[in-house]
């Protein structure tokens, strides 16, 4: 009967080593499933952050456009100081990245293109005078059937 037993043991012990695997890899998922939920977590509260700064941002955009009478200029629309601009971050995620920071560009003054010197035409050469011409709407002086003067609505 020892091998009946053995192997009895042997099935016993089996079943325990695999139910322990089993445990161990519900609780390594649980564990990622709990790491990925925070990370998301912290990613939705950034993105929410930066969405409540964008409304904010554009509900004082709005006001101004209407205490100026639905007027949407380049006076009513500018930041009227520097902690009103938008920043979402962006110099302090790039600040150890070794990027350089480029200015961020002005979208109500425009600048203008250098515009490079014309070269000067050749003269032209003096044309033939044209001859008078008659107005459109001159009177033949012979015509005594000319009606241009005439008003046909009356």
């Amino acid at each position: 009967m020892s091998s009946a037993e053995d192997r009895y043991r042997a099935a016993i012990s089996t079943m325990e080593a695999a139910a322990r695997e089993q445990d161990e890899q519900r609780g390594l998922r649980e564990r990622r499933l709990a790491e990925a939920q925070q990370q998301a977590s912290e990613g939705m509260q950034k993105e929410l952050a930066a969405a409540q700064k964008y409304a904010e941002h554009m509900d004082e955009l709005n006001k101004r456009k209407q205490s100026a009478g639905g007027w949407a200029t380049e006076k009513t629309l500018a930041d009227k100081s520097r902690e009103s601009l938008m920043e979402f971050g962006v110099h302090e995620e790039e600040a150890g990245t070794g990027y350089p920071n480029y200015p961020t560009p002005s979208y109500g003054t425009p600048v203008a293109a250098p515009v490079p010197p014309r070269p000067e035409p050749a003269p032209e050469p003096p044309a033939a005078p044209e001859p008078p011409r008659r107005g459109r709407h001159a009177r033949q002086p012979d015509d005594e059937d000319d009606f241009s003067s005439t008003s046909w609505l009356v």
